[in-house]
């Protein structure tokens, strides 16, 4: 039978080992999350992934649920085969990893010398570059609410549900203009349609 001392002694011996391997613990998840990251190739700019994959794989998502008014009545679109609803999810599933893509440390916006189209309404690529390296998590932000609304759109296309797909893309588009209303044209101003005056009292 153990004497009290001797279980003490095994107690506290137990207690530094726990703690011990509590703080390795945390010294390893440390160094995991602030080790060096994979040696990324950002060749390819902001503006080419918007272009040729961003606003592509979006408007596969946009237009596989649509409703357009013509002379012979409604026409709707909706995705019928598991061919169709398949296009719609690697659609979805592109455009969310698409949103990792743009997060991917030193991509610039443009390539050297590219320039506004709209001088004055665009900022110039340069000043998109600042404003993203002056708060990174901002733009993390914006890019992480693309990706979670592309796949929700891939959750619909699995669950063959259109009108949901309709519904997220509404969300895929605010997540897109919020950023570009922040880090593209933050100086658009929109014009207010004339509204009818009132008439006069009598």
């Amino acid at each position: 039978m153990r004497r009290p001392s001797q279980t003490l002694a095994c107690l506290a011996a137990l207690l530094v080992t726990i703690a011990a391997a509590g703080c390795q613990r945390a010294v390893e998840s440390k160094e995991e999350s602030s080790g060096n990251l994979p040696p990324f190739v950002a060749d390819t700019t902001i503006k080419d992934l918007m272009l040729n994959v961003v606003d592509t794989n979006a408007d596969v998502v946009w237009l596989s649920v649509t409703t357009v008014a013509s002379d012979k009545g409604l026409i709707e679109t909706r995705p019928t085969t598991d061919e169709e609803w398949a296009r719609v999810k690697a659609g979805a599933i592109t455009l969310a990893e698409a949103a990792n893509l743009l997060m991917i440390p030193g991509r610039r916006v443009a390539r050297p010398g590219e320039k506004s189209e709209t001088p004055g309404v665009e900022l110039e690529p340069e000043e998109m570059d600042k404003l993203i390296q002056a708060d990174p998590g901002k733009f993390y932000e914006h890019a992480k609410a693309l990706h979670n609304a592309a796949m929700l759109a891939a959750k619909a296309a699995d669950a063959k549900d259109a009108d949901k797909i309709f519904e997220v893309g509404e969300t895929i588009e605010h997540a897109c203009e919020n950023c570009h209303k922040t880090y593209w044209y933050p100086n658009e101003v929109i014009p207010q349609f004339p509204t009818q005056p009132e008439p006069a009292k009598k």
